[in-house]
This record gives C-alpha cells, structure tokens and sequence, in this order.
C-alpha cells in the first residue's frame, strides 16, 4: 500500500515537473505558428505593394494609401495602428550625380555607394524603420545633394549582401513591420516583431 502510494506521489511530482517544460514549449510552438502564417501573409503584402510601387501608384496620395490599408486588411495599417510598410528606391550614385550638385567635385561621400532616391512609410512609422536605414527626406524625396554627399542617404548593407547594382539600375523595395504584442511570450517568443520585404 505505501509503495503504490510512493509512485503515485512520484508520478504527480514528475508531471508536474515535466509540465513547466511542456507548456512554454507548447505556447512557444503555438506563437510561432501565428507568426509564420502572419509572415506568409505579409510576404504576399509586400509583393503587391511593390509591384504597385513599380508600376508608379502614387503612394504619397490618401487613396492608393487607403488601398494599400485595404489590402493589408487585418494588419491595422493605420497611422496609429500596429503595422507600416516601407517603400524605398534605391541606386548607386555616379560621378554625373555628384557633379550635378558639387562642380568643382570636391565632395561625393556616397559615390559608388546605393542609395536612396524616396522612401515613403504607410501606416504608423514607429511600428519599425527599413532595415537599410532612413534617410533625410522631405515628402518622401532624398534631395539631389543628400543623395550624392548625405551618408545617411546610403542604404547600408544593401550591396552586395542582398543585391548587386548596375550603374543606372534602381531598385525598389517594399517592407513590412507588424508589431505582434498579442504573440509574445516573455523570455520564450523572441522581439515581438515579424518583418518582410520583397525588391524588384
């Protein structure tokens, strides 16, 4: 009688010892889950907004704003939501652009470097910045000088880790950041943050 009474108590012990492994493991699991399918989701996002972007939509204006809000219906990408997209042009600066604003072609501190023509925010803009920096803009355009001798123009770590520019080429990129307090688990689930982006 004591011995089955000993390994029930060992059994009761053990579980709930294995519980306080199981279940941040399991919410672990579940949160991951949801931020993967919302990155599935942003990834689709990101690839209709940059084609728009390509294809000229004019982002600066309300309406194709609010179709962008539309069509990333559930993200809340809204001025004071928990989302913002990211729309950036990008090129290497050449001698003819540095000479444009300088010259005498004393200064060029960005020649052969890719940097930013535009970037517009949708959305909020502090629910996160482009990974490839944030340059001075004024409604959404880098002047001609800060585009040639501004380093923050330079879009950092763009080539050639994730593309090599051609001389003439502009690249335009689409990012997402979705801030996701309800998935996060402290201490197990990471920054509560899922980030795409797609370039063309």
């Amino acid at each position: 009688m004591r011995r089955r009474r000993s390994q029930s108590g060992m059994a009761v012990i053990e579980f709930t010892l294995s519980t306080a492994f199981l279940i941040p493991m399991l919410l672990g699991t579940f949160v991951f889950g949801f931020r993967l399918i919302r990155a599935i989701q942003m990834t689709q996002i990101t690839r209709d907004l940059g084609h728009m972007y390509v294809r000229g939509v004019p982002f600066r204006n309300s309406g194709p704003q609010q179709n962008a809000a539309t069509l990333a219906s559930g993200f809340n990408l809204t001025a004071t939501g928990t989302s913002d997209v990211v729309l950036s042009q990008i090129r290497l600066v050449q001698q003819s652009d540095c000479d444009a604003v300088d010259p005498a072609g004393t200064h060029c501190t960005n020649l052969d470097k890719p940097a930013f023509i535009e970037q517009l925010v949708i959305g909020n803009p502090s629910a996160g910045t482009s990974r490839f920096g944030t340059p001075p803009t004024s409604g959404g355009t880098v002047s001609a000088t800060d585009f040639a001798n501004n380093a923050a123009a330079q879009a950092t770590n763009f080539q050639p880790s994730i593309m090599t520019l051609s001389a003439g080429v502009v690249a335009y990129m689409a990012e997402m950041n979705n801030q996701t307090p309800d998935l996060n688990v402290p201490g197990f689930s990471g920054q509560p943050l899922v980030y795409e982006r797609a370039i063309f």
